[in-house]
């Protein structure tokens, strides 16, 4: 029985034209639509003059050169003036100096310090064209490997592919920056540092990584994923209108007298209203793939993120049913269809990215189901991990949870007057 009310449901939906073509012809022409219209505000600016970097540094520098004293201090003595040249000649300062002291350097290249526990998100937000992260220990180390035969230091360097040509000069300026150093190397082998009292430079080695450039969010892209979930919405709407026909039309009263549950009636609709949305995302996203050659690499993880919001619009189509059933009126899935949709797209930037203009609303954007969904499938186009979904799928999993409950609360018992 509960197999046929859902099987009832879907061929209620499927009879009717015209909500089928709000429903999936809509969202398909304005994914078209704002794609190409708005295509050249979203992607025109994508030259980058300026050469970023993100200086990070472990440790604290003046206590590892203080530290390096005091050990050399047990080796051979250090004059002021020599303490002066060690502190002077520490590379991170060099490399700094040696920027912003070159008039034609420091007009396009700039360095921005990043506190050390920030270093993930600077990764991951593609700001910079790269990253030097300088390890703890590294100046003491350096200067331990100049002046008393330590260990060679080396630091590390982040290459953002996505932006190749100002990795490329990063890497031309530390690799001459390190050339400077071992052209000095041998004044130090050969002794003529206390000689001459000249400072040398030892070799210094640099691991260069590059960052995995993530996927470039497109207008293409962006108005897939923010029609369909602002479209699956609807969804609740339609399905929780047409089941107060069925009360209206005293259809629902001889379930009743079936001895069907008004439980089960209610989880059918949440149901139903689940397998038509991960239907209509399907046909959407299968639209975008050929239409726009959009992929989907991470399979699994579109498959659980639509699953959840679907759960969720299924969770909304109840509320709005128990709504309907309990004021013997459509007027609830009305005003959600004609307002709240509206509402929530606007808040979870299905019109536009409203995190670049509203920061705050964006943050209330994503507790919506619209939102927090959109804001998953763009963390998916660049290549997000499991881990990096869960905050949205939290939400989503509140909200359905929230609404499920709410929707059980609020049924009458009987389907209430007709």
């Amino acid at each position: 029985m509960f197999l046929a009310l859902i099987q009832k449901q879907i061929k209620l939906l499927l009879r009717s034209p015209s909500e089928l073509l709000i429903l999936l012809a809509m969202p398909i022409g304005l994914i078209l639509i704002l794609s190409f219209a708005l295509g050249s505000i979203m992607n025109g600016d994508l030259e980058i003059t300026n050469v970023e970097i993100a200086l990070v540094q472990h440790g604290n520098e003046e206590e590892e050169i203080e530290a390096f004293f005091q050990k050399a201090n047990d080796t051979f003595p250090i004059a002021d003036e020599l303490r002066g040249q060690i502190a002077g000649m520490v590379p991170v300062k060099l490399l700094e100096e040696q920027i912003m002291e070159n008039d034609e350097l420091k007009e396009f290249v700039h360095i921005t310090k990043v506190n050390e526990k920030d270093i993930e998100r600077t990764r991951n937000n593609g700001e910079f064209s790269a990253i030097i992260e300088i390890p703890e220990n590294f100046t003491y180390d350096f200067l331990t490997y100049q002046f008393l035969n330590g260990e060679k230091p080396s630091f590390s360097v982040y290459l953002n592919e996505s932006k190749q040509i100002n990795s490329t000069i990063v890497q031309t300026l530390i690799n001459d920056f390190q050339h400077q150093y071992t052209l000095n190397k041998v004044l130090n082998e050969n002794g003529l540092l206390l000689e001459g009292m000249i400072v040398p430079s030892p070799e210094i080695t640099s691991t260069i990584n590059t960052i995995q450039s993530k996927g470039e969010i497109t207008s293409k892209i962006y108005y897939t994923f923010s029609m369909a979930v602002m479209f699956i919405l609807f969804t609740a709407g339609t399905i929780a209108s047409q089941a107060f026909l069925e009360k209206d039309s005293h259809i629902f009263d001889r379930m009743i007298l079936a001895r069907i549950r008004p439980i089960t009636y209610l989880f059918s609709i949440i149901i139903s209203t689940v397998i038509f949305a991960m239907v209509q995302m399907l046909i959407l996203f299968t639209f975008s793939y050929f239409a726009f050659n959009i992929t989907f690499n991470q399979l699994g993880l579109y498959l659980l993120l639509t699953f959840f919001l679907a759960i969720v619009v299924g969770g909304i189509a109840a509320v709005l049913s128990s709504l309907n059933y309990r004021n013997n009126s459509a007027s609830a899935s009305n005003v959600f269809s004609n307002a709240f949709v509206s509402i929530f797209a606007l808040l979870g930037g299905s019109f536009f990215n409203i995190s670049s203009i509203a920061p705050g609303m964006a943050k209330i954007g994503l507790l919506t189901p619209n939102g927090a969904a959109l804001d998953g499938y763009l963390k998916l186009t660049q290549q997000a991990s499991f881990s990096d979904l869960l905050p949205n799928l939290t939400n989503l999993s509140i909200l359905m949870i929230i609404l499920i409950v709410l929707a059980f609360l609020l049924f009458p018992k009987r389907g209430g007057i007709a």
